[in-house]
């Protein structure tokens, strides 16, 4: 699991759930970044590509961000990804929004462990074309996606 914090809130968010003694799985890893709207769907994906089985951006409550950046840029960077996820045939669910106030220790770790739960429900399965001499046919194989 991979979380993408913004250096506000986000971040914020974290520490006060390190200074209240919240616990949350040690495979959650944290990347701090000035704002959200500073990632890029390429970044976002790249993610996958190295192994996340989910991929949380923890930023500030709509309409609060410091850099005074539309939160418009976040969630059309946030669709966009996971329209690329479901092309790819992929959980599109993996990628996840959440807009927290500053200092929600308790709401971070709430949503992780939900978010990790959702993701530990869902089947490991995808579907796969199998290419070759002859036509084409869906199989079912096994994925870590």
């Amino acid at each position: 699991m991979l979380v993408f914090a913004c250096n506000w809130d986000g971040w914020s968010c974290i520490e006060t759930a390190t200074n209240l003694g919240l616990r949350y799985p040690a495979s959650v890893k944290v990347v701090k970044v000035s704002c959200l709207s500073r990632l890029h769907v390429g970044l976002i994906l790249k993610a996958f590509q190295f192994g996340a089985d989910g991929v949380m951006l923890l930023g500030c409550e709509e309409g609060r961000c410091r850099f005074a950046t539309d939160s418009e840029y976040i969630i059309k960077e946030y669709e966009r990804a996971r329209s690329i996820l479901e092309v790819l045939g992929m959980w599109k669910r993996r990628l996840v929004l959440v807009q927290l106030s500053a200092f929600d220790g308790r709401g971070f770790v709430a949503q992780v462990m939900n978010f990790i739960a959702q993701i530990e429900q869902r089947p490991a399965f995808k579907r796969a074309r199998i290419m070759g001499p002859r036509p084409a046919q869906d199989t079912r194989v096994q994925s870590n996606f």
